[in-house]
Parts: C-alpha cells; structure tokens; sequence
C-alpha cells in the first residue's frame, strides 16, 4: 500500500470519527446554544483540526514540499466542509462581546477545552497507528522521542509564524473584499494555508496555530519549553491580533442573549 493511501484512510477515519461525535451530540441535546454544548463542538473541532497533522511529517518524508501542499491544502478544504461548529482559529475570539466578564470567561473555557482536545488527539492517532495500517504507522507508533521541527534561531522562528499569521489573514481579507462566492474564497484561503505550510515547513513546521503546535511539538527535543510558547504562541498571537487591528475585527457567534441586547443597543 502505498503512503498516501495509509494517509488518506487516516483522514477519511478523523473526520468520520469526529461526524459521528458531533451527530451524537447534535441527537443528545436539545438546547445547541447552551455554553456546554459548544464547548463539545469545540472539543470534537479542534481534534479534527489537530489529529491530521500527525501525519503531516510523514507525507514530507516520502513525497516532499509538494505532497505537504496537496495535503495540507485538502485537509483544509476538508475542514471548511466539515467544521460547522468550532472557533477554528488560532486562540479563543470572543474578546470583542459586549460583557467583558463573560467574554473572558467564555475564553477561557474555551482555551482549556483546546488544550485538552490537543492533548487527546494524539492518543487517537496513535489509536489508528495501532491498527497497523503501514508499516510507516507501526514506526510512529514505537517512536519514544519526538524532536522539535523548529531549525533556526528564537526569533527567527517567531517572526516566520508570526508573519505566517498575519499574511494568512491578510489574504482572507484580500479575497474576501473582491469576490463574492464564499466557496471561491474557501478554496482559495485552503492552497494559500497550504502554500505557507510548504514554503515554512523546513524551518518551524509551519503551524501558525498554537493549539496545533502544542498538540505535535510541545515537550519535543530540540527546545525548550520557554522558545516553543514565544515561537509558537506568543508570536501566531501577536500576529492574529495586529492583522485584526489592521483589517476588522473578528466577527463574534453571541448567545441568544447577546444578540437581544445587541438588537436593543442598535435600536437606542
């Protein structure tokens, strides 16, 4: 069997997973807009983001910059498809909602359910590699150590993510002002994540997403714990935020709640 193949089951088996969670969730509640509820959206979301890119090191290895764009630029256009209910971005956006007391609080709920779908995708996928699907999985599975993916200095690391971010945003906004077909611009955001991604792999791994970063790298050899939070969440942070200052901010999902006291302000 080739890789690719072995690869593609291992996604196509994420994201069944992860759809038959969110079908049972969506069966067992009756309230979806209650906090709880979205936090498991949250949780199940952040898993399928975090669990492909386990793989992606393997795809490198055996078909090179070209095969990390294919597949990181499918498994985008897979989540646009798939994600419905997650925040689905590098840090909790709920810093603009009208009560700051909530928001934080929703934040911080939030980031700790990301950490801890980081934190188990990793036993899902090793979960898969214990199917033996490839010999290449089996190889991963019997990995004791993991190395970091980051090969140049501290700061140079942080100014590629950081600027990764920011120019990933900055192309969403570029689209998204000049055409109006929201698939177009889906489509076009995906081959940009996956141009990124090809172009800074060598250099950091290209993550540009904390949560993701700390689900592959963090505790690997080659840096410490101090570089991996100033390369891999206080610069993708920094950059987030400026390219929010600088192009609008995030559009926030307000409880039923909110929306009627927003509707009540609009109205004064």
């Amino acid at each position: 069997m080739r890789v690719w193949v072995a690869s593609s089951i291992f996604y196509a088996t994420t994201f069944a997973v992860c759809e038959l969670l969110r079908f049972s969730v969506s069966r067992l509640v009756d309230n979806p807009k209650r906090l709880s509820v979205q936090l498991l959206f949250e949780f199940i979301g952040t898993v399928q983001v975090c669990v492909p890119m386990f793989d992606v090191g393997t795809i490198m290895d055996h078909y090179g910059i070209i095969g990390v764009f294919v597949e990181i630029t499918v498994i985008e256009l897979a989540n646009c498809y798939f994600m419905r209910d997650a925040v689905a971005h590098p840090c909790p956006l709920v810093t603009s909602c009208y009560r700051k007391s909530k928001a934080i609080r929703r934040a911080v709920y939030v980031f700790l359910v990301e950490l801890a779908a980081a934190y188990a995708s990793y036993f899902l996928a090793r979960s898969f590699w214990k199917l033996g699907v490839h010999p290449v999985h089996e190889e991963l599975l019997h990995q004791d150590t993991c190395t970091s993916d980051l090969t140049v200095a501290l700061t140079t690391g942080a100014l590629i993510e950081g600027a990764a971010t920011f120019l990933a945003k900055a192309f969403e906004n570029f689209i998204e002002e000049r055409y109006e077909d929201t698939r177009m611009c889906s489509v076009a955001n995906c081959i940009f994540s996956g141009l990124l991604c090809a172009l800074g792999i060598h250099y950091t791994g290209m993550y540009a997403n904390p949560i993701v970063a700390w689900a592959c790298t963090f505790n690997c050899e080659g840096v410490s714990h101090i570089g991996h939070l100033f390369v891999y969440w206080l610069s993708p942070l920094i950059g987030w935020y400026i390219a929010e200052k600088v192009f609008g901010e995030v559009d926030v999902d307000f409880g039923e709640d909110d929306i009627a006291v927003e509707q009540i302000k609009k109205t004064e």
